[in-house]
């Protein structure tokens, strides 16, 4: 009588070890990779104008399929748009189109301005710079900005 009940308690013992193992792995997990994305830097994608003096950039930009409307930036001027990337949900996606000249002729393809990252990375910089040439871009300012793709002339 008393071995069952003495092997009823030794399988009842494992059963809770197995159980305080996966709880602490659990709690592990969250405090090596959940947790840290909470306190994630926010990431920016920046529309800069660098045409020249007098010039003005419109852009258009939609975030996560809503628009942001068009809005007019004068020469050295910059606009950020800054978000979390989330671990777990939606995914951030920025899409914008450029334009400049006197009838704002000018245009750059509509282009992804922004998209996140598959591994979730925090403090990332997106920034997109009109110059008279064409548009630029630079990656968390580390290296120069390069060129992108040049200006296309929509005749009104």
């Amino acid at each position: 009588m008393l071995m069952p009940l003495l092997r009823k308690m030794n399988f009842f013992i494992i059963f809770m070890l197995i159980i305080a193992m996966i709880l602490g792995v659990s709690e592990a997990i969250w405090h090596q990779v959940v947790a840290p994305l909470s306190k994630c830097e926010k990431n920016r994608v920046i529309i800069r104008n660098e045409l020249g003096p007098g010039r003005s950039l419109e852009y258009h930009c939609h975030s996560n399929g809503k628009d942001q409307g068009v809005q007019f930036l004068k020469f050295n001027e910059e606009r950020n748009f800054e978000f979390v990337d989330h671990f777990f949900g939606k995914k951030n996606k920025v899409n914008c189109v450029l334009r400049q000249g006197l009838r704002m002729q000018n245009s750059s393809r509509d282009f992804e301005a922004y998209h996140t990252s598959k591994k979730n990375i925090c403090g990332q910089t997106r920034e997109w710079i009109a110059r008279t040439d064409g548009t630029y871009f630079q990656r968390n300012r580390i290296k120069p900005a390069a060129f992108v793709f040049p200006w296309i002339n929509k005749k009104p």
